[in-house]
């Protein structure tokens, strides 16, 4: 299981542990036993496996969302009245 986390952070440009934060390594090893780099890359990134997704979760923690500081669409709610503060400064819109 490590050589698959250091492969993917190799790839992924996030380190082994926010890989395993995500609770995906067992699932993504499994799946990805004979895949591309590219393959495993939009796994990461993206939560799809060969034009499915696998898990909810994997939705929720692809790459690309904590890659632009955000969390998936329909995954947190931003709280009620969340529209009247400013962003934080420096995030992108």
């Amino acid at each position: 299981m490590d050589a698959f986390v250091e492969m993917s952070a190799g790839l992924t440009g996030f380190t082994a542990e926010e890989l395993r934060s995500t609770g995906l390594v067992e699932l993504y090893a499994g799946l990805a036993a004979d895949a591309s780099p590219a393959e495993l890359i939009e796994l990461w990134y993206t939560g799809v496996w060969r034009g499915e997704i696998p898990s909810a979760r994997a939705y929720a923690e692809g790459l690309a969302w904590k890659a632009i500081g955000v969390a998936a669409p329909g995954t947190a709610a931003p709280g009620f009245g969340s529209w009247e503060r400013r962003p934080p400064r420096g995030s992108q819109r």
